[in-house]
């Protein structure tokens, strides 16, 4: 039977101490029969050491080195129960040794043999690992299985948790992903901001909304200078159709500090955010009114088309215009308090391209909205002059703002190419020109 190097560390440490132990025949039993690789003996001398001393630390000190080599020889993912009766074993031994005030090799040894067990399965579980490529299934269930083991002997180590929870997420469980994050997050003696904004990540994947308002919210209260958190929750309530809750988050953030250009910035950005969500649902609305139209058309060619068929096609349109018209209600409802925040964002910090840029693209898309309208909706009160007038008024309104961002950030190409779009859309050919250089045409 093949002896491990931990059982030859060991073996050689007992020539030295035979005569220290003498008086106990059955820990001079165990010793023996360690050095033979004999474990189940080790084993049943140590018990009939504890039956006549139930508090014999060398006894527990045996049986916990006994198991550690009985795991050694088992497969990988068997392993657990041995190694847990070792831990158990050796915590007692290292504990009856410190109560006893004994010094000796074993009361020296119990805790770093448990140690190099630990790092020996951990080790072997990450060392094979490609973290930033693909692993085969057949690897990352070994990986799982060695820290598993390392989990064993040390649990208290949030290595062994992080380690778990990367490894469960590289092999598409994240549902154990976040399970042990969360313990390591729990179990971690200071907070550590990656954590938190893994788990949340781990929590968005699962579709987790309660979840992720719980972890964002303490982690708001640990890390109150990261606002991604406060920004999160915002986005989570958006998506949940809970628009006061998101914007009472926002307005809890701009309570910490009213002068803060930052926290405007977030405010109006995180608004403006549902304002382009919505902007994706009116979009949907437009293909349904287009597909409408054109059954319209299809009934109108026909010499003798069904008098029900064309009112009922008739009421489905005027249904989806009006919807569009009151989300586009909303829509600006919403704009507007994104430009209010924004436009404090900037008069605190003027020189903020993430600010000019937003305030110029709700301006246009506000413009684009209304042209959306008189292209596609069909109202005998609607007054086609003035809502062109209106639209222009907003790309007016949104030209210094996108020149002020490629005065700031004049190497990005697409500043340029947005001016150039604003400029031929208002007329200004001799400005579109040189836009269009400056982006690269």
């Amino acid at each position: 039977m093949k002896v491990s190097v931990k059982l030859a560390v060991i073996a050689a440490l007992l020539g030295s101490i035979m005569l220290a132990c003498a008086s106990d025949p059955n820990i001079e039993s165990a010793k023996l029969n360690l050095r033979n690789a004999d474990f189940q003996g080790v084993i049943a001398s140590a018990e009939a050491a504890l039956e006549e001393n139930p508090e014999n630390a060398d006894a527990f000190y045996y049986k916990g080195a006994a198991w550690l080599e009985i795991a050694e020889e088992q497969p990988v993912d068997q392993r657990r129960d041995a190694l847990q009766n070792a831990r158990t074993n050796m915590l007692r031994a290292d504990e009856l040794f410190t109560e006893q005030e004994i010094s000796s090799n074993e009361s020296q040894t119990a805790i770093p043999l448990l140690v190099n067990r630990w790092r020996d399965e951990y080790s072997q579980g990450i060392s094979g690992i490609d973290f930033e490529g693909e692993n085969p299934p057949e690897v990352l269930q070994l990986a799982i299985q060695h820290v598993y083991n390392a989990h064993t002997v040390m649990p208290d180590s949030t290595m062994n948790l992080d380690a778990l929870s990367e490894l469960y997420f590289m092999s598409n469980d994240v549902d154990n992903a976040a399970k042990y994050m969360r313990e390591a997050i729990d179990q971690a003696a200071e907070p550590d901001l990656s954590r938190y904004q893994r788990l949340t990540y781990f929590f968005m994947l699962q579709e987790n909304n309660e979840g992720t308002l719980e972890i964002l919210e303490v982690a708001a209260e640990v890390f109150p200078d990261e606002i991604f958190f406060v920004q999160e929750q915002a986005n989570i309530f958006f998506r949940m159709g809970e628009t006061e809750q998101a914007m009472a988050v926002l307005e809890d953030l701009i309570a910490r500090d009213e002068s803060n250009a930052q926290y405007r910035l977030v405010f109006g950005s995180q608004i403006y955010q549902e304002y382009l969500n919505l902007t994706q649902d009116v979009a949907a609305m437009y293909d349904e009114l287009f597909d409408l139209n054109q059954e319209f058309r299809e009934l109108a060619r026909q010499s003798n088309p069904s008098a029900a068929a064309v009112r009922d096609v008739e009421s489905r349109i005027d249904a989806v215009q009006d919807q569009i018209r009151a989300m586009d209600e909303r829509r600006f409802a919403i704009a507007d308090r994104a430009e209010e925040q924004l436009m404090i964002a900037f008069e605190l910090e003027p020189n903020e391209p993430n600010t000019t840029y937003t305030l110029g693209a709700i301006n246009e898309n506000r413009g684009l909205a209304l042209v959306d309208q008189i292209n596609n909706l069909f109202d005998d009160d609607m007054d086609f002059s003035e809502m062109e007038q209106q639209a222009m008024d907003f790309f007016r309104a949104s030209l210094p703002f996108y020149e002020k961002t490629a005065e700031l950030e004049p190497e990005e190409t697409d500043n340029w190419m947005k001016l150039f779009q604003l400029y031929t859309r208002l007329g200004m050919q001799e400005e579109a020109e040189r836009a269009a250089e400056r982006a690269g045409f």
